[in-house]
């Protein structure tokens, strides 16, 4: 028990507040009588008041404690432990928490008349030492008192700015820019500000806006490898579902960026309505074409009035939808990168390459590739593989990233602010706009250019990325007539993909062009898809030799070797070397039996044989028809052992018809490879 000594130490007020808090626990009506009586005595005694609304706390009565904290806040507003303690009130407000303490301090707050809320978030603001929780403070007193929108709404943009500014090259993804272009941005627009901003103002925001959100999604992600890229990926109304690491000083609830491109697109209304833009009615929502054509219609009404706000209208519409066109496209050509930053991406790559006209009865040579002009016109369709999901959106967003792109590269009245853009934006989004030229350039007909691009990536490039890059690459070269290099380069390429018996010459279902102009394939960087156009070129290059005055017997054997992989497609082509055959009368070629096993070609050899046929001279047994022939006895003559032979050879290879054509064609590529460059 405590002695009467105890207490000659303690004031009045001490000594009533010790008193109360010894029933506090044991008889909450006897601390509150107490304090009643304490309060009497004392009205002025901060101690006193605090330690009544700390019993109301105790006893999770909401009003009454609510009620007392008011009271401290009007009669004591300089006192620390009241502050310390509205600051936790605030935060418990500024956190999602199913913490029961902090859950019972914002059930405190509400209780309080709004008025006072508000004194209470804008003294905390306005006295508290960390900008950033200043920010915080002001931002969420704006979102609770739409009234103070207009009073506070520019010194908050401007307090965030002058943050960012502090910190010498800070990153575009930083807390203050969140802050500003997530939050604070939409908020002031929305509610509408009553006073005109200056065009060079709203301009600044705009482009502040921009650089975040690009450098936002354009980031490194922390995703599960696992992970992969939907369909959902390819819809501009949807979120990306890269984990995209925090922003550093944010909160978790604040990290949240759930629509990068719905925030930007809604931002680029709200300050197009500022900067009077004229807008079609949802034009963000509308297909890539209706937006391109708006875009254009824009441009020319620019011209037209010699409009400086029209010109910065269309350039900021031109960036913003082709960098998220290019974003969605580049997801899909860098399946890794969308999915996370694991070794080989749960995705396959796809591939943008020259398509191959259809074969025609006669020879058609190369059209001289001109680049393509910017308004559309003579522009190559992309033919894609039906492999490839929700393909007509990424071919549709590879066309208007290429059309954005050029229109804002090719016009001067665009080039130099889009270049100041471009210069902002983070290391990240300049590889993924470069992995973009080298398609915009073999799209364009710019082959040497896409070479050169390539070229910088073939060295760190790995996986299926690399696959990509060398078929590109040799695809340029066989555009180019470089025939020998486009071939060296294919043969590199296949000894890389991994053999499957099980894929069979006809079981791939390729993508079926139509017409004889220029046009592009879009294939899925796969063994099922990439083979057979390797396969393809290394044909179209024999074709040519085949066409010029450096024809030889081993071309030709070749090019019918290789046919078999698309038999019976490749009829047509094959009948204009049996027609070359037999205008020169004679054919030789010592390894026809290892490497040809088609029966229709079979049997148009043995026909060849036949005096229908033209009785060709054949020189195709595994050992010279010559060196035979002088192994024969003359009195049974000549030839007719040899054509015994040539005919006991011709059944035998009817029994090899079960082996893989694949695993019999790349065989020949591989022991075959130095005499097949040798022909071209």
């Amino acid at each position: 028990m405590a002695t009467a000594g105890m207490y000659d130490s303690l004031s009045d007020v001490d000594y009533l507040v010790m008193r109360a808090r010894q029933y506090s626990k044991t008889d909450q009506y006897a601390a509150k009588a107490w304090l009643i009586t304490a309060k009497s005595l004392f009205p002025t005694s901060f101690v006193i008041q605090f330690e009544s609304y700390q019993v109301e706390k105790a006893g999770r009565n909401v009003n009454e404690a609510a009620k007392q904290l008011e009271e401290m806040f009007r009669n004591f507003p300089n006192e620390r432990q009241l502050w310390e303690e509205v600051q936790n009130v605030l935060e418990a407000l500024q956190t999602d928490s199913s913490d029961q303490r902090q859950t019972f301090l914002t059930e405190i707050f509400a209780a309080i008349p709004t008025h006072i809320q508000c004194q209470m978030l804008l003294s905390v603001a306005d006295k508290i030492s960390s900008t950033l929780e200043q920010c915080r403070l002001l931002l969420l007193a704006m979102k609770n008192f739409p009234n103070l929108v207009q009073e506070h709404g520019l010194k908050l943009v401007d307090l965030l700015i002058m943050e960012e500014t502090k910190v010498p090259g800070l990153p575009a993804v930083n807390c203050y820019r969140k802050l500003l272009v997530c939050d604070v941005m939409p908020l002031l627009l929305n509610r509408g500000l009553k006073q005109k901003l200056p065009a060079d103002v709203l301009y600044s925001w705009l482009r502040r806006a921009i650089e975040f959100y690009i450098s936002y999604v354009t980031q490194p992600s922390i995703g599960d490898p696992s992970s992969s890229v939907g369909a959902d990926l390819l819809s501009p109304t949807k979120a990306s579902i890269k984990r995209l690491p925090p922003v550093a000083g944010l909160l978790e609830r604040e990290n949240q960026v759930i629509d990068p491109w719905g925030s930007l697109f809604n931002l680029l209304l709200l300050l197009g309505h500022c900067l009077d833009w004229e807008f079609e009615p949802d034009i963000f929502n509308k297909s890539r074409e209706v937006q391109w054509q708006y875009i254009v219609s824009q441009f020319n009404r620019a011209k037209q009035t010699h409009s400086d706000g029209g010109y910065k209208q269309v350039l900021h519409m031109a960036v913003v939808l082709f960098i998220q066109s290019f974003y969605f496209y580049v997801s899909h050509v860098e399946a890794n990168i969308a999915a996370g930053n694991s070794s080989g991406g749960a995705t396959t790559p796809v591939v943008l390459i020259e398509g191959f006209p259809p074969d025609m009865e006669e020879h058609v040579p190369h059209p001289r590739v001109k680049k393509q002009k910017t308004d559309g016109s003579n522009q190559p369709p992309i033919y894609p593989s039906s492999s490839i999901s929700n393909a007509q959106t990424l071919v549709s967003n590879f066309t208007m990233a290429l059309k954005c792109f050029e229109l804002l590269n090719t016009r001067e009245e665009l080039r130099r602010d889009f270049l100041s853009l471009y210069g902002k934006w983070n290391k990240e989004t300049w590889a993924w706009i470069s992995n973009l030229q080298i398609d915009m350039a073999l799209y364009q007909g710019n082959f040497q250019d896409a070479i050169a691009q390539i070229q910088n990536f073939l060295d760190t490039a790995s996986g299926k990325m690399k696959v990509r890059y060398a078929l590109q690459r040799a695809c340029c070269h066989y555009c180019l007539r470089n025939y020998s290099k486009a071939c060296e380069l294919v043969l590199d390429l296949i000894q890389t993909i991994p053999e499957n018996d099980s894929l069979d010459c006809e079981d791939v279902e390729k993508p079926n062009p139509t017409g004889s102009g220029r046009h592009l394939l879009m294939l899925q960087c796969t063994e099922k898809e990439i083979l057979p156009y390797c396969i393809q070129l290394l044909v179209a290059s024999l074709k040519e030799r085949m066409y010029s005055t450096h024809c030889s017997d081993a071309v030709l054997a070749h090019l019918i070797i290789l046919l078999q992989n698309d038999w019976p497609q490749q009829e047509s082509l094959f009948l204009n070397v049996i027609k070359h055959i037999q205008r020169q009368g004679s054919f030789t070629y010592n390894m026809f039996f290892s490497y040809v096993f088609v029966v229709d070609i079979l049997e148009e050899f043995a026909f060849l044989d036949t005096a229908e046929g033209g009785r060709i001279n054949l020189d195709i047994l595994p050992t010279s028809t010559k060196t035979l022939a002088q192994q024969r006895t003359v009195t049974r003559g000549v030839n007719k052992g040899v054509k015994e032979d040539f005919r006991a050879a011709l059944e035998k290879q009817v029994g090899r018809l079960q082996e893989p054509c694949q695993r019999i064609i790349r065989k020949f590529l591989r022991e075959e490879r130095t005499a097949f460059l040798q022909n071209m």
